[in-house]
C-alpha cells in the first residue's frame, strides 16, 4: 500500500468539483440572470450598471466548498503520508497531531512546529520554504486555500457572485460631443455593480446616449475576489492553477519517500537527483491486527429453514462452508 495513493484520489476528486462548478455557472447564465442600466444623473454624468436578477444557485457555494474541503485534506494527507515513511509504521505515531502548516507569521510556525517531529529534518525546511510568511500572503495558493476552506468548515457557505472579467463598452453619442471614461466596480456586491461613468460633453438634455455594454461576466467568490493577485486571473483559471500546484507538491514528498511518483516529470532534475542520493525508504509496514476481546457466552437459539437460506436478508446471504 502507497498512503500516498489517498493524495491522488484527493486530487481526481477535486477536479470533478471544478467540472462542476463549470457546469453550475453554464446553466445558470443560460437564463440570461444580469441586466444592464444606462443611469443619467444629469449634466451629461451616466452610470453603466449591472443587475443581477437571480441569485447565485446554492450549489455553487456547496461544491466550491467541496473543493476547497479536497484541497485542505489532501495537504494534510502528504504530510500523514510522509510521516508513515519517515517512521517506517501504518499509521505513523502521533497521527492525531499530524498536519500540513500553512501559517501567515513565523511564531504561528514555531507554536505548531511539534506538529512535524515525525518528519525529516528537510521535510521540514521544505514545508517552512512553503509558508506564507515566507512570500506575498495575498499571492501565497496555500495561504488562500487555508483561509477560504477555514471560512467554509467554520463559519458559513462562500458567497458566489460574479466578476466583470472584460468590460469594453461601446458609446454612441451625436457627433460633435466627446466622452470621457471612469471605472468602477468590478465585482458584484449584493447583485450590483456600478460598471462606468460616462460623462458627455457638451451636454443638453436632447442629447441621445446610447451604449453597448459588451461586458463578459465570470463566476467567483466574494471572498476569494478581493485579492489583488488571483483577481486577475478567472475563477476557473485559479482552480486549475492550484490543483496542478497541489499535484507537484504530492509529487515532492511521494518521490522523495518512495523514489517515484506519477507526476515525477513535475520535479527538476536537480530535486530527483537529490532524492535518489538519499535514496526511497522502505514502505512504512501496518499496526499489528488489534486483539479481539470476546464477549460473554451465549446460548444459541432456535431459527427457521428459511432464514438459514438467507431468503429476504437484504444483501442477499447464503450458507457457507
Amino acid at each position: 500500500m502507497n498512503p500516498f495513493d489517498a493524495c491522488w484520489d484527493r486530487l481526481d476528486r477535486i477536479g470533478t468539483h471544478r467540472v462542476a462548478l463549470a457546469r453550475i455557472w453554464n446553466e445558470f447564465i443560460e437564463g440570461h440572470p444580469f441586466d444592464f442600466d444606462l443611469v443619467h444623473h444629469g449634466d451629461g454624468v451616466h452610470v453603466l450598471e449591472v443587475h443581477q436578477l437571480e441569485p447565485m444557485p446554492p450549489s455553487f457555494s456547496l461544491e466550491f466548498g467541496e473543493w476547497l474541503y479536497n484541497a485542505r485534506t489532501l495537504l494534510d494527507y502528504i504530510v500523514w503520508a510522509t510521516a508513515a515513511y519517515v517512521t517506517g509504521q501504518l499509521p505513523p505515531p502521533d497521527e492525531d497531531i499530524l498536519q500540513y502548516p500553512v501559517y501567515e507569521s513565523l511564531g504561528a510556525w514555531k507554536a505548531n512546529e511539534y506538529r512535524l517531529k515525525h518528519l525529516a529534518e528537510h521535510h521540514r525546511q521544505m514545508l517552512l520554504h512553503m509558508q506564507p510568511f515566507n512570500s506575498d500572503l495575498d499571492a501565497n495558493y496555500l495561504g488562500a486555500v487555508n483561509r477560504l476552506a477555514r471560512v467554509d468548515r467554520h463559519r458559513r457557505l462562500l458567497t458566489g457572485t460574479a466578476y466583470l472579467a472584460e468590460i469594453e463598452p461601446v458609446t454612441q453619442v451625436p457627433h460633435g460631443r466627446e466622452v470621457a471614461l471612469q471605472w468602477g466596480q468590478r465585482l458584484l456586491v449584493n447583485g450590483f455593480a456600478q460598471v462606468a461613468r460616462i460623462t458627455v460633453t457638451p451636454w443638453s438634455d436632447d442629447t441621445e446616449v446610447i451604449v453597448n455594454p459588451l461586458i463578459g461576466i465570470d463566476p467567483d467568490g466574494a471572498e476569494w475576489a478581493d485579492s489583488p493577485f488571483w483577481r486577475r486571473m478567472p475563477f476557473s483559471e485559479r482552480l486549475r492553477l492550484i490543483e496542478v500546484f497541489l499535484s507537484a507538491e504530492i509529487a515532492v514528498y511521494e518521490y522523495d519517500c518512495t523514489g517515484s511518483s506519477r507526476k515525477s516529470e513535475a520535479l527538476t532534475d536537480t530535486y530527483r537527483t537529490e532524492c535518489d542520493r538519499r535514496g526511497p525508504l522502505p514502505s512504512p509496514t501496518a499496526a499489528p491486527p488489534v486483539e479481539v476481546i470476546w464477549g460473554p457466552v451465549a446460548a444459541g437459539r432456535q431459527s427457521t429453514r428459511d432464514r438459514f437460506l438467507g431468503k429476504d436478508f437484504p444483501t442477499g446471504s447464503s450458507p457457507i462452508r
